[in-house]
């Protein structure tokens, strides 16, 4: 196997053929079976919009969401909307779609254009919270409520953000760390942190829970390296790393799974795979194959799929006026589970606890 972007640009555009075909087929089923009770939901596949027909429950009013992607050629994000689409049919939601394609203009426009499509409420992972606060004021000037998922706030005040417990993920990966380090026999007292850009609060906290641990333990952190989240940044990043130290560093830690696969591909290339441990954070399908095949040693999961729903639920709640029940009130955040994939690419088993792992894609 090769790490190649390629491979894995072939597979993401393979499940959209095949997601594309099954859309198409359900519609002619539908046409046929004179199907009367339905709801528009706008899903945008492959930047081109499309509309499917699906039955609701009987309401006094079918409410409209608004929901702005940060980048659905990113597994995890991709697998956020599957949520919120799957949660919005269940519930009899129109969902209306944008894709911010990690790029800040895109953002702001697209999102924009939502609030101006007398949508209920907005959904959003943003590329760039830091420009979150005037699209927040603008929604909130319409009486729309605003729920974040994943990323950050940027300081804004929204209804509601869904998170992963970064932090405590970060610990995970470094107690992992620091068992595999044991079991291997590494004795390089080196780590490394690749992180994920600046705007990313939430993320930004798994390096800090990282470092915490593996500097507790007597280890170095030899450096932290921004890689701006992008797969080609950790690949340089690594090419460079491994060019000053060589042979002494025996793990490297990258805030989200894309940048890991990035860094294990460097290390492939220089004949090094599994002598340098390479950690990531999602739990994307691409990063556990790559584990499965001995490129990467293991991966922090998070629940995209269910974080998406999350989202839909919480919108639904306060469109039918109840009350969100906040893990911390104050920042008004909600926290989803995270769990380890180690070296067999299957969910960790710890205290006789099997944590349950799906494959949303």
């Amino acid at each position: 196997m090769s790490l190649s972007t390629n491979k894995y640009s072939k597979i993401r555009k393979v499940n959209q053929l095949l997601f594309c075909i099954d859309l198409l087929l359900f519609i002619v089923v539908m046409a046929a079976s004179g199907w009367s009770k339905v709801a528009n939901i706008t899903r945008t596949i492959s930047n081109q919009t499309t509309t499917t027909n699906t039955q609701t429950y009987d309401s006094a009013k079918q409410y409209t969401i608004g929901w702005s992607s940060f980048d659905n050629r990113i597994e995890h994000f991709y697998t956020i909307q599957e949520g919120v689409l799957d949660k919005a049919e269940e519930l009899g939601i129109r969902v209306v779609t944008h894709d911010e394609k990690s790029n800040t203009t895109e953002m702001v426009s697209g999102v924009t254009q939502l609030l101006q499509q007398d949508i209920d409420a907005l959904v959003i992972s943003p590329y760039n919270p830091e420009v979150l606060s005037d699209i927040v004021k603008q929604a909130k000037e319409k009486g729309i409520p605003v729920i974040v998922v994943d990323v950050g706030t940027g300081g804004s005040e929204v209804d509601a953000s869904i998170l992963s417990d970064s932090f405590g993920g970060g610990v995970l990966a470094g107690e992992y760390a620091i068992r595999l380090i044991k079991e291997y026999q590494l004795t390089s007292k080196n780590a490394a942190i690749i992180q994920v850009k600046e705007s990313s609060e939430f993320a930004r906290r798994r390096g800090e829970g990282f470092k915490n641990v593996m500097q507790e333990a007597g280890f170095n952190i030899a450096t932290i390296i921004n890689a701006e989240s992008e797969r080609e940044n950790a690949y340089r990043a690594m090419k460079e790393l491994l060019e000053t130290y060589g042979d002494d560093i025996a793990v490297v830690f990258t805030e989200n799974d894309p940048m890991a696969l990035g860094a294990a591909q460097a290390i492939d290339e220089v004949g090094k795979k599994g002598q340098i441990m390479v950690i990531g954070f999602n739990g994307d399908p691409t990063a556990i194959q790559a584990i499965k095949e001995g490129y990467m040693q293991g991966t922090i999961a998070q629940r995209p799929y269910e974080m998406g729903q999350l989202g839909v639920e919480l919108v639904y709640t306060l469109l039918t006026n109840g009350e969100i029940t906040y893990d911390d009130s104050e920042k008004k955040e909600l926290y989803t589970e995270i769990y380890l994939i180690d070296q067999t690419g299957k969910p960790h088993i710890d205290n006789g606890a099997t944590y349950q792992f799906i494959n949303y894609q």
